[in-house]
């Protein structure tokens, strides 16, 4: 396939497209994000890259730790480290740029010197000789967005206005991710999950009709459906 398009010009290109305010991913850390922590772990535990401190890891464990039973078909992953075909699965875009030099979530080295070749004489009959990489096979691009952490965790990032457009502190983040994660991060009005929708925490009783920001009171929803619900009590 065209590398061109996992590029960082590709990339810059699809944030300008939907209007966003910077071309790489505002959650790109690991304590923001845990598809980037996962990731991050993933290129430490071989394949030649800097593992990360054990007492920082531990932390990181115990701070994700929902994530991994949540995603444990989607988790990060690399197989092959030096032992043969090299993959890289579901990884974060952002990750696989800094390690590899493509924004992608999947990635297959070419099973030996015959099927480079071919490839090779298939990118110059097309034309696209400059895209062909002799490592990599397959490349998935994937653009932050993408990411169904991306709906989840940018939700977290600082006060939210409220729905009447009033600033409040509103539920903290660690609330937000024990909702998020006791409702399977799906949406309890439509049934809906990222990335297709963005995900918000919803009171059951609204603020301005005294709710809380208890457990028991708080529900997850779509921004769709919470902004169609708008200020009312269910």
């Amino acid at each position: 396939m065209p590398r061109k398009r996992a590029d960082l010009a590709w990339y810059s290109a699809e944030s300008r497209k939907q209007g966003l305010p910077t071309p790489r991913c505002p959650l790109a850390h690991a304590e923001l994000c845990p598809r980037y922590y996962e990731s991050l772990d993933a290129l430490g535990r071989g394949s030649g890259f800097t593992k990360i401190p054990s007492e920082r890891s531990g932390s990181l464990e115990q701070k994700w730790k929902v994530f991994k039973s949540v995603i444990a078909e989607e988790e990060p992953y690399i197989n092959g480290r030096g032992e043969g075909l090299l993959t890289v699965n579901h990884f974060c875009p952002e990750v696989s740029y800094d390690a590899y030099g493509y924004f992608a979530s999947d990635m297959f080295e070419y099973a030996d010197d015959i099927d480079r070749g071919y490839a090779e004489k298939a990118y110059e009959r097309e034309g696209n000789a400059e895209q062909f990489d002799p490592r990599w096979e397959s490349i998935t691009p994937c653009h932050y967005t993408e990411c169904r952490e991306y709906s989840i965790h940018s939700t977290f990032a600082g006060a939210k206005s409220c729905k009447t457009g009033r600033r409040r502190d509103g539920v903290s983040p660690k609330r937000r991710w024990q909702v998020l994660a006791r409702d399977s991060f799906t949406c309890t009005y439509c049934g809906r999950k990222p990335p297709d929708v963005e995900l918000h925490v919803d009171h059951k009783v609204s603020v301005n009709d005294g709710g809380s920001d208890e457990l028991d009171n708080l529900l997850t929803a779509c921004d769709k459906c919470n902004l169609g619900k708008s200020d009312s009590s269910l």
